[in-house]
């Protein structure tokens, strides 16, 4: 069955960020963008419109249907598979080591990964407090729930500012290898420390687990992890990873703002170019390199407007 949704223009980066070990050549005119896997196709259309086939196609139609927040068309057989969609999450009560990032997809700030241990002791606690995916909450929540989260939870987080990310990515690093890099620095750590006390690592998968690991061949890499779609909506580790990056993405961009002279927007829309072109008007181009990911699009946008 093929599960057809249609993207603004601000959400085709995500589509990209997100099946980008998967891509293949595109071969017709109209397809902008073609990523296949064994278990699913997706294609995006020049028209904006996404399709997705194979036998995991329903899985990640429902998942995008989450993240872009659009109604899923399915029929009653296919919603018998369906599992907790546009409700609370159940997470598994497990200690854990969950481990998640954000910044990824920002034209402006750094990327932040942050791995963190949850114990069953502590699900009433965090429950209570309100965590859930980050992305599900509001950023005043984020600040008020993280504040109490870094006081009682035990956690690593790892944050590559901008300077560094140009830097790696001017060396051939690619997002997904960034990333690879710092889940296995933050998850490193907490195992080290931890010294064997729970019971799995769950990473939000990002890629596949042989792109993961091909990503740190030449890296002291731990190895027994779990990748899991959705994992902030089944492990309550990674729902508390994902809120203190998120935590501290903000508290980045805050610093951000005050060296550009004005509020950063998130994301890579076109306010994100418009401010870009207030920046590089007051301030030149070589600010880009402290604040921004240059090799995104929105930096030759920016450069084009500016002609």
């Amino acid at each position: 069955m093929n599960y057809v949704f249609s993207l603004s223009e601000k959400d085709i980066p995500a589509i990209i960020e997100y099946y980008q070990d998967y891509l293949v050549p595109a071969t017709q005119e109209h397809i902008m963008y073609i990523f296949q896997s064994p278990d699913f196709t997706v294609t995006l259309f020049r028209s904006k419109k996404v399709m997705i086939q194979g036998k995991t196609a329903i899985e990640e139609y429902l998942m995008w249907s989450e993240i872009l927040g659009f109604v899923p068309e399915i029929n009653e057989k296919e919603s018998k598979i369906e599992v907790r969609h546009n409700s609370d999450p159940v997470f598994l009560k497990e200690d854990t080591i969950g481990s998640d990032e954000v910044g990824t997809g920002d034209f402006y700030g750094p990327v932040v990964v942050c791995a963190a241990y949850v114990r069953a002791s502590d699900y009433n606690y965090l429950e209570n407090l309100g965590v859930r995916d980050s992305k599900k909450l509001t950023d005043e929540m984020i600040k008020n729930i993280g504040e109490e989260l870094v006081k009682k939870i035990s956690y690593s987080v790892l944050v590559v500012n901008n300077v560094k990310y140009n830097e790696l990515t001017d060396k051939g690093f690619n997002m997904n290898k960034i990333k690879a890099y710092l889940h296995n620095h933050a998850i490193r750590k907490m195992v080290a420390k931890l010294k064997g006390d729970f019971k799995r690592v769950v990473i939000d998968e990002f890629c596949s687990k042989e792109n993961y690991f091909a990503y740190l061949k030449d890296e002291i890499s731990y190895q027994d992890i779990t990748f899991v779609q959705k994992a902030e909506d089944k492990y309550q580790s990674v729902a508390v990873a994902s809120i203190i990056a998120r935590f501290t993405f903000l508290d980045e961009m805050n610093k951000l703002n005050e060296k550009a002279g004005l509020v950063l927007p998130f994301g890579a829309s076109q306010s994100v170019d418009l401010i870009g072109k207030r920046i590089a008007l007051e301030k030149g181009f070589s600010i880009f390199r402290e604040i921004s990911k240059i090799n995104f699009k929105n930096m030759q946008k920016i450069k084009e407007m500016m002609k």
